[in-house]
């Protein structure tokens, strides 16, 4: 990989780092070829020795070319074996022994170092006519300059590099005056070189030649005039050499749409400058750092590697986070837009996406969001795709999450499966991330001795303040740059799935509890006093549990545990779930699942922590579903099981949250959970006044919450609630909520046939429902009571596809109806 940014000062080669393509220019005829400057290398024609620079000051005057050409062969080893100099392009089939060269030195001087053998009288030929090697922004030359010579003494077998070395330290004073962030290049050195193709000179030669005439008032008649001599010099050279292709390129960018070509491609992408790339289909904005070229077989160039930055929040700061981008190679002209990295000003704005703003103005928007969202874990709403990061899963999500970087920190390896996250890539997968640069604390400025005597009057960079800030602790920066390079996804929990991932920032909402979840809770009107009286104490809006009255032990006995117990289907786990939208809490579910699969003590004892941390972390309200697996009463030779119900008394004992236990089977759980138990609250089976108060919340509930685009026939509630035969089903709250669901589901089916936009249950949809559900249980009955009648063949077969299904006692609790 070619660093083309990348600056070296006075070494032996002049070999620097930075810029653009250098075109075809005319060669110099043997007799204008200048004399060897003395002193700017020591030849060794033995041992290839080193450049050796003089020591004296440097003298512009008319005997000394403005720009000065170098060709320096080396061999087979790498030494330099010889050394030649003219103010044009040279000829590499001519000559190479030369005068003596003075002591003064050029404002520029172009210096191409090629490998070499000792000519024989043969150069390599092909066609008749020797050809020289392909190299990128080296001096090309006409078939005559390549001609052969029987006094060459040298057969050029590779043209290497071709460097600028820089030595007018007016030229570098005025560099420094116009570049304030351009990492790789220093222009503080003796001589400093810079590589072809150039970019630092390119990319501000329209700010060179505005400071030419607006110099700082300091400066005096003499330095003026020389600085805008040797502007002048640099800007005719990259005149003279790109001009015409630049030009060409640019016209490129204004038409409809944009176009480049790759051989320029780098022209858009000036470091300190704004980009976009399109990460997992959503735009995100990056700073340019730097832009390398990779070279390909024959040195011709392959692709480039452009690093960037943007900020993220990582152990507790704001810090710089570098990436990098690959564009490879592509021919002809193509529309920018459609290229994978994109320059702010290309950017197609999407105003009814961005509502209404810009994509700039969207993205700082974003990125005060980002900035608030990271001082402390935040309850929000999500709807969008996951972003496949660190590990974390890709997909899809609807649903509510705790936006929380500090506790992904802490707490994403762990948990079950370490917090559901995957293995990191292996090695050599995606590319490496760059090393990161330093941004400078200072705007740009000449670097002469007057300019550098007024230090109290330096401006602040651009960039300054933007490393490492505490949003907890630190005042947000003025500058709004810093805002619109702000990461887009951020980690949070997925409530739903208890796991970690990463989301965009843009697709979170605020939460909007539905606080009328708990009236259309069907319950006795005892308990339904009872829970919201308890519960009430703990709604709040900050996230945090108030606890009641504690132990004589520290920190023990904080939390308040219910239990909710009864048959399936009256409303258990509806109750916790309804107290959360109360209480505008976080609800997270627990099944025996997640606690552990194999129900080993150690990991029942590391997950049920790492659960009851996160919930005491975010205020939740913790609901560990069917807990008689872990509760029930111990045995004198049940080891295992013992084990067990130890690690959840002693959990219970120091856990200051707010805790629901539901099951189906109390006279199971072991004796020594009664004292932990703060409120049992019992729920009787569903009589028919039960059923109906039911049935019509889910009608109401299934018209509010789609907005009118669904509604219930008056058959089909009549059918629901009077037709003997559903009564005769005795379906309990979840089986009446399922049916309906299953119902509206037939309904969405038949007006997406019928090109329908609004959905109609009707009574047709609901008999449907009720035939299958009344046609499985009598399956379920025979299958139960007449087992012992059937041959053992189809027992055997039946007996695995139906060993598990639960009956009408014994269903699984899952959401809240239609929330």
């Amino acid at each position: 990989m070619a660093g083309n940014n990348e600056m070296k000062v006075d070494d032996a080669s002049s070999s620097t780092a930075s810029f653009e393509e250098i075109g075809p220019s005319k060669s110099a005829s043997g007799d204008k070829v200048s004399t060897l400057i003395k002193g700017l290398i020591a030849q060794d024609a033995r041992f290839g020795g080193p450049a050796v620079r003089s020591k004296e000051a440097p003298n512009y005057d008319e005997d000394v070319p403005d720009v000065l050409y170098v060709v320096q062969y080396r061999d087979i080893g790498g030494r330099i074996v010889d050394t030649r100099q003219s103010d044009k392009p040279l000829d590499l089939s001519a000559d190479s022994n030369e005068d003596e060269a003075s002591k003064r030195k050029p404002v520029i001087e172009i210096l191409t170092q090629v490998s070499a053998s000792p000519n024989k009288g043969r150069g390599r030929r092909m066609g008749g006519r020797r050809r020289w090697p392909h190299m990128p922004y080296s001096p090309q030359y006409s078939d005559s300059d390549m001609s052969d010579d029987e006094g060459n003494d040298m057969n050029v077998t590779k043209v290497e590099t071709t460097v600028m070395a820089i030595h007018s330290k007016h030229l570098k004073d005025a560099l420094n005056a116009v570049i304030g962030y351009y990492p790789g290049t220093n222009f503080m050195g003796d001589s400093v070189t810079i590589d072809a193709p150039y970019h630092a000179l390119i990319h501000h030669r329209d700010a060179l030649a505005r400071y030419k005439t607006a110099q700082p008032a300091c400066h005096d008649s003499e330095y003026v005039a020389t600085t805008a001599k040797h502007i002048d010099v640099l800007l005719g050279f990259l005149d003279k050499t790109f001009g015409e292709k630049i030009r060409d390129e640019l016209e490129r960018h204004k038409n409809k749409p944009p176009a480049a070509t790759f051989e320029w491609y780098w022209l858009l992408l000036k470091p300190g400058e704004v980009v976009y790339s399109k990460i997992k289909n959503v735009w995100t904005p990056f700073m340019v750092s730097r832009v390398d070229h990779v070279m390909g077989s024959g040195n011709r160039l392959n692709s480039y590697t452009i690093q960037c930055w943007n900020i993220r929040y990582r152990h507790g700061k704001m810090k710089r986070n570098m990436e990098s981008f690959n564009v490879r190679t592509f021919s002809g002209e193509q529309a920018i837009h459609s290229l994978s990295v994109i320059p702010a000003a290309f950017l197609p704005d999407d105003l009814k996406e961005q509502e209404g703003l810009t994509m700039a103005e969207k993205q700082i928007q974003l990125g005060k969001q980002y900035w608030e969202l990271v001082k402390r874990p935040t309850y929000k709403e999500y709807d969008g795709d996951l972003v496949e990061r660190d590990g974390c899963l890709a997909g899809k999500l609807t649903g509510r999450v705790i936006v929380d970087v500090e506790g992904y920190e802490l707490y994403g390896n762990q948990g079950p499966d370490g917090g559901r996250r995957r293995m990191p890539p292996p090695p050599g997968r995606d590319m490496p991330s760059p090393h990161r640069d330093q941004l400078p604390q200072f705007a740009a400025r000449c670097s002469c001795k007057p300019c550098s005597k007024q230090g109290d009057r330096e401006e602040t960079g651009e960039f300054a303040g933007f490393e490492d800030l505490n949003p907890n602790k630190d005042t947000p920066p003025k500058n709004d740059v810093y805002f619109l390079v702000c990461s887009n996804d951020i980690p949070a929990f997925i409530l739903g799935e208890r796991r970690w991932g990463h989301i965009y920032v843009g697709n979170l909402k605020e939460v909007k509890s539905d606080r009328e979840a708990f009236k259309y809770l069907v319950l006795d009107d005892e308990i339904k006093l009872t829970v919201k009286a308890l519960i009430g104490k703990f709604a709040s809006m900050d996230g945090k549990v108030s606890p009641w009255p504690h132990d004589f032990v520290k920190n023990k006995g904080e939390g308040r545990i219910f239990l909710l117990h009864g048959s399936p289907g009256v409303g258990k786990t509806c109750t916790a779930e309804c107290v959360a939208e109360l209480t505008h809490r976080p609800l997270l579910s627990l099944t025996s699942g997640d606690i552990s699969s194999s129900m080993s003590p150690s990991s029942v004892e590391r997950n049920l922590h790492y659960f009851l941390q996160l919930g005491e972390r975010y205020g939740a309200l913790v609901l560990l579903d069917e807990a008689d697996v872990y509760l029930e009463e111990r045995r004198a030779k049940d080891l295992r099981r013992n084990g067990l119900v130890s690690i959840f008394l002693r959990a219970l004992e120091y856990y200051r949250g707010v805790l629901f236990l539901t099951t189906n089977r109390v006279g199971a759980f072991d004796s020594a959970f009664t004292s932990r138990i703060h409120v049992a609250l019992h729920y009787r089976r569903l009589g028919d006044a039960d059923r109906l108060r039911v049935w019509a919340n889910n009608f109401d509930r299934l018209e509010r919450d789609s907005g009118g685009r669904a509604w219930v026939s008056r058959g089909a509630r009549e059918f629901a609630t009077s037709a003997p035969e559903v009564r005769a089903l005795r379906w309990n709250g979840r089986e009446i909520r399922n049916a309906l669901q299953t119902a509206v589901a037939l309904a969405e089916t038949e007006a997406l046939d019928d090109g329908l936009e609004r959905v109609t249950v009707a009574e047709k949809h609901l008999r449907a429902v009720v035939k299958m559900s009344r046609g499985f249980k009598e399956f379920l009955r025979k299958r139960r009571g007449s087992a012992e009648e059937e041959d053992e063949g189809e027992e055997s077969g039946e007996e695995n596809s139906d060993d598990g299904i639960p009956d009408d006692s014994s269903a699984s609790s899952d959401g809240i109806p239609f929330d």
